[in-house]
């Protein structure tokens, strides 16, 4: 087990089981570093941020000090750079800031745009990236996502994948047989868009596209089926991360989602029209997206953005997303392998 030494280490030092447990549910463990002058040592690191030494490693002693409540860990990461937007023109105007400005010029620069800010709680918060009642923010792909009181990195992850056996949909199939890995990052990227949450974190390149899924609110009607209403004037909630990810990057060159390799005839329309990468999030990373965050614009709530992009561009029909029309005709056949396809209102 990744955490026994851990355990040993904390029972060694007094530590009480309660708080041994609750350290393991939240997931530290013991890492080994290796640094030219020190050579190699340990730290206690926490995989909700993956290798960001800044967010996740401790020492030994401060960490140990800090659960028992005999001295906190020191903080001295900055604030997350908060702007206000009133209107698309204050998004402007916040673009045009110079750094960010030259970000996007090399393509560096992603957005996420939320409804609304969403946060996580563990029995051991991190000390330097949780507020003062213990909420983190969370922005993590859609597998690892849970809902309960009480995050936990001891639960399994369930990534509920059922495209590989579509070879319906996919034409000349034959000259793909065991489907190679050039074709199965294709595979999750449909599935992300069109049916299940993957280990993918859906970023935009376009601000257009973040501004849509911060001021428009996922619905189902009565059938099940799906929409985005339009969240009203003075009851905006809505924020947009603006990232630039470093140590690996993700730039428009190379995660931008242009074509598909796969799917040639049946093209994934949505995928294109929303302008997004989909950069793979390990289990000892998932929520290191906000080590990368810029700055978070939080829309007023008075928010005003008139010509935004539409659900009909964003999610078009099945007449213009021929892939789309060839899956809902597939979950005719295949009810119950399909039935995490969403369908939306305006389908067909």
């Amino acid at each position: 087990m990744k955490q026994d030494s851990l355990i040993k280490h904390l029972r060694e030092n007094d530590v009480s089981e309660q708080i041994i447990e609750d350290v393991i549910d939240s997931g530290y463990f013991f890492r080994t570093w290796s640094d030219p002058s020190r050579g190699l040592y340990t730290t206690v690191s926490d995989p909700f941020y993956g290798s960001k030494q800044f967010s996740s490693s401790f020492s030994t002693v401060d960490f140990i000090s800090h659960i028992k409540g005999e001295r906190p860990i020191s903080n001295n990461l900055p604030p997350f750079h908060r702007i206000c937007a009133k209107s698309f023109a204050d998004v402007q105007e916040i673009l045009r800031t110079k750094h960010l400005a030259r970000y996007a010029q090399d393509g560096s620069l992603t957005f996420r745009g939320q409804p609304r800010e969403y946060y996580v709680r563990r029995r051991i918060p991190n000390p330097l990236r949780s507020d003062a009642s213990g909420r983190e923010i969370s922005i993590m792909p859609g597998a690892y996502r849970q809902g309960t009181d009480k995050y936990s990195l001891a639960a399994d992850v369930n990534e509920h994948r059922t495209f590989e056996f579509l070879t319906g949909i996919i034409e000349d199939h034959d000259e793909y047989s065991g489907l190679g890995d050039q074709f199965s990052y294709d595979l999750m990227r449909t599935e992300q868009h069109y049916a299940t949450q993957t280990r993918g974190l859906d970023l935009a390149f376009d601000i257009r596209s973040a501004l849509f899924f911060a001021t428009n609110q996922f619905m189902r009607d009565e059938q099940g089926k799906a929409f985005y209403r339009s969240i009203s004037k003075g009851e905006h909630q809505g924020v947009l991360y603006l990232f630039r990810f470093t140590m690996p990057s993700v730039n428009r060159t190379e995660y931008l989602i242009r074509d598909f390799d796969f799917f040639k005839k049946h093209r994934p329309e949505r995928i294109i029209r929303q302008s997004c990468g989909l950069p793979l999030i390990g289990d000892y990373e998932r929520n290191i997206a906000i080590t990368d965050i810029d700055c978070i614009i939080e829309l007023d709530k008075d928010f005003e953005y008139d010509n935004g992009l539409t659900q009909e561009f964003m999610f078009p029909s099945t007449d213009e997303d021929l892939f789309y029309k060839k899956l809902l005709d597939l979950k005719n056949d295949f009810p119950d392998d399909l039935d995490k396809i969403v369908e939306y209102q305006c389908a067909r």
